[in-house]
Protein backbone atom coordinates (compact mmCIF):
# COMPACT_ATOMS: atom_id res chain seq x y z
CA UNK A 1 0.00 0.00 0.00
CA UNK A 2 0.85 3.61 -0.61
CA UNK A 3 1.76 5.70 2.40
CA UNK A 4 -1.16 7.90 1.11
CA UNK A 5 -3.31 5.03 1.84
CA UNK A 6 -2.66 4.16 4.87
CA UNK A 7 -2.92 7.55 6.56
CA UNK A 8 -5.54 8.39 8.76
CA UNK A 9 -7.67 11.40 7.78
CA UNK A 10 -6.47 14.26 10.17
CA UNK A 11 -9.99 15.37 10.53
CA UNK A 12 -10.56 11.86 12.33
CA UNK A 13 -7.97 12.45 14.55
CA UNK A 14 -9.03 16.22 15.46
CA UNK A 15 -12.44 14.40 16.65
CA UNK A 16 -10.88 12.11 18.46
CA UNK A 17 -8.87 14.57 19.95
CA UNK A 18 -11.92 16.37 20.66
CA UNK A 19 -13.47 13.76 22.10
CA UNK A 20 -11.09 12.72 24.28
CA UNK A 21 -10.31 16.57 25.72
CA UNK A 22 -14.35 16.74 26.11
CA UNK A 23 -14.76 13.74 27.37
CA UNK A 24 -16.40 14.47 31.01
CA UNK A 25 -19.17 16.96 29.23
CA UNK A 26 -19.46 14.05 26.47
CA UNK A 27 -20.25 11.52 29.58
CA UNK A 28 -21.92 13.80 31.24
CA UNK A 29 -24.38 14.18 28.58
CA UNK A 30 -24.43 10.49 27.33
CA UNK A 31 -25.46 10.05 30.77
CA UNK A 32 -28.47 12.22 30.88
CA UNK A 33 -29.55 10.64 27.11
CA UNK A 34 -29.49 7.12 28.57
CA UNK A 35 -31.25 8.19 31.75
CA UNK A 36 -34.10 9.22 29.26
CA UNK A 37 -33.34 5.85 26.95
CA UNK A 38 -33.93 3.85 30.18
CA UNK A 39 -36.98 4.87 31.60
CA UNK A 40 -38.24 4.55 27.91
CA UNK A 41 -38.50 8.01 26.70
CA UNK A 42 -37.69 8.83 23.01
CA UNK A 43 -34.24 10.24 22.61
CA UNK A 44 -33.73 11.37 19.52
CA UNK A 45 -34.36 14.51 19.77
CA UNK A 46 -31.45 14.30 22.37
CA UNK A 47 -28.79 12.87 19.88
CA UNK A 48 -29.85 14.83 17.31
CA UNK A 49 -28.93 18.31 19.65
CA UNK A 50 -26.16 16.70 20.74
CA UNK A 51 -24.74 15.93 17.24
CA UNK A 52 -25.66 19.38 15.84
CA UNK A 53 -23.40 20.40 18.72
CA UNK A 54 -20.50 18.26 18.59
CA UNK A 55 -20.63 16.84 14.96
CA UNK A 56 -17.40 15.39 14.62
CA UNK A 57 -17.36 13.95 18.06
CA UNK A 58 -20.90 11.95 17.10
CA UNK A 59 -19.22 10.58 14.28
CA UNK A 60 -16.39 9.27 16.24
CA UNK A 61 -18.82 7.82 18.77
CA UNK A 62 -21.08 6.52 15.92
CA UNK A 63 -17.94 4.57 14.81
CA UNK A 64 -16.86 3.65 18.42
CA UNK A 65 -20.19 1.23 18.11
CA UNK A 66 -20.29 0.73 13.72
CA UNK A 67 -16.74 0.35 13.02
CA UNK A 68 -15.10 -0.49 15.50
CA UNK A 69 -12.09 -2.79 13.65
CA UNK A 70 -11.62 0.19 11.43
CA UNK A 71 -11.42 2.81 14.23
CA UNK A 72 -9.06 0.47 15.85
CA UNK A 73 -6.74 0.06 13.19
CA UNK A 74 -6.64 3.32 12.22
CA UNK A 75 -5.61 4.09 16.32
CA UNK A 76 -3.15 1.16 15.92
CA UNK A 77 -1.50 3.22 13.25
CA UNK A 78 -1.51 6.25 14.76
CA UNK A 79 -0.12 4.73 17.74
CA UNK A 80 -2.69 6.70 20.25
CA UNK A 81 -2.08 6.65 23.83
CA UNK A 82 -3.50 3.74 25.66
CA UNK A 83 -5.56 6.66 27.56
CA UNK A 84 -7.40 7.30 24.97
CA UNK A 85 -8.32 3.86 24.05
CA UNK A 86 -9.20 3.28 27.39
CA UNK A 87 -11.91 6.28 27.29
CA UNK A 88 -13.19 5.21 24.27
CA UNK A 89 -13.87 1.21 25.22
CA UNK A 90 -15.38 3.35 28.38
CA UNK A 91 -17.38 4.91 26.50
CA UNK A 92 -18.54 1.83 24.06
CA UNK A 93 -18.94 -0.19 27.15
CA UNK A 94 -21.24 2.33 29.07
CA UNK A 95 -23.04 3.77 26.38
CA UNK A 96 -23.77 0.33 24.42
CA UNK A 97 -27.08 0.12 25.50
CA UNK A 98 -27.21 3.54 23.02
CA UNK A 99 -25.54 1.96 20.37
CA UNK A 100 -28.93 0.76 17.71
CA UNK A 101 -30.59 3.88 18.25
CA UNK A 102 -27.47 5.91 17.20
CA UNK A 103 -27.49 4.01 13.99
CA UNK A 104 -31.38 4.07 13.50
CA UNK A 105 -30.64 7.98 13.68
CA UNK A 106 -28.07 8.01 11.47
CA UNK A 107 -29.41 5.58 8.79
CA UNK A 108 -33.00 7.09 8.96
CA UNK A 109 -31.14 10.38 7.85
CA UNK A 110 -29.86 8.84 5.20
CA UNK A 111 -33.12 7.44 3.76
CA UNK A 112 -32.79 3.58 5.48
CA UNK A 113 -34.42 3.63 8.58
CA UNK A 114 -37.57 3.05 9.70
Amino acid sequence: MTEEVDKVPRNFLKALSDFNRKREIVFKEFDEIQDKYSKGEDIVEDLKRFRSKRPDIFTVIDDIFHKAVEVEDKLGRERVKEEEWEVMRAFKDRFSDLAEEIDLLVLGELGLGR
